[in-house]
């Protein structure tokens, strides 16, 4: 074990809402109290997610925005290490948008449209046999979810991380990682309705077929294409128009 490596106290129980921000400071807490210093290696992030009763998609969405502050850093063979204990920024780019309304969600859908449809063209172009891998493997997951009629959110989260890694874009990476934390409620909520539709189900699966193809292709406009008409589809069947005038 690395010698660096502390243990963080278990967490007071966290509310629904907001958890990434809360969580956030609820390490940021640890640092600033002395617990975590400089240099302090964090657990494995399955280890972290457990012990705050979240899902990994939430712990990375509240790690980037501690890495967003310059609090946290990636090193190569450690993990994520300590940085700094206080922020060097002046404010923190989570708390602009602390809840998401009903009018900000449209927003945020169709930044995702962007950055994930640019994202898939980005890995198609990208993409390594370890990429496949892990794309093949989260949208097996997703097949099996349609087939025993349940949401598959983590392998759908797995889905989405695993493309954005393809791209090999570091700060498009820690971005859509945000922007999934964001709307992971609403999405999984979305995705319960999905599954009730076998058909839509069916429909859903086969968007995301496409993109895969496209990305095992090398095809990076087709990719970006499937991967943009997809999210302009679920949009729609949540009721949202997104790039209208």
């Amino acid at each position: 074990m690395d010698t660096q490596e502390r243990k963080i106290s278990p967490a007071m129980p966290v509310k629904a809402e907001r958890l990434s921000s809360q969580i956030s400071k609820l390490i940021l807490s640890e640092i600033q109290s002395g617990q975590l210093t400089v240099g302090d290696k964090l657990p494995p992030e399955t280890e972290l997610a457990q012990r705050y009763g979240v899902s990994r998609t939430i712990l990375r969405e509240a790690i980037a925005s501690l890495k967003n502050e310059d609090i946290l850093e990636s090193k190569q063979g450690r993990g994520i290490v300590v940085k700094n204990a206080r922020s060097r920024q002046a404010f923190r780019f989570s708390d602009v948008f602390e809840t998401v309304s009903i009018g900000e969600v449209n927003y945020f859908y169709e930044m995702r449209a962007l950055l994930e449809s640019e994202a898939a063209g980005l890995a198609a172009m990208r993409r390594t046999q370890e990429d496949i891998a892990e794309i093949t493997e989260s949208f097996r997951g997703m097949e099996e979810a349609v087939k025993e009629n349940a949401p598959g959110a983590e392998a759908h989260d797995r889905y989405n991380a695993a493309i954005a890694r393809a791209s090999h874009n570091p700060v498009l990476i820690e971005f859509l990682l945000f922007l999934q934390g964001k709307l992971h409620d609403l999405a999984k909520e979305l995705r319960i309705m999905t599954m009730a539709s076998p058909e839509r189900a069916h429909n859903v699966l086969e968007e995301h077929r496409r993109v895969v193809k496209y990305i095992m292709a090398k095809d990076p406009a087709a990719a970006q294409e499937a991967a943009l008409t997809h999210l302009k589809n679920a949009a729609e069947r949540a009721g949202m128009k997104i790039y209208n005038p």
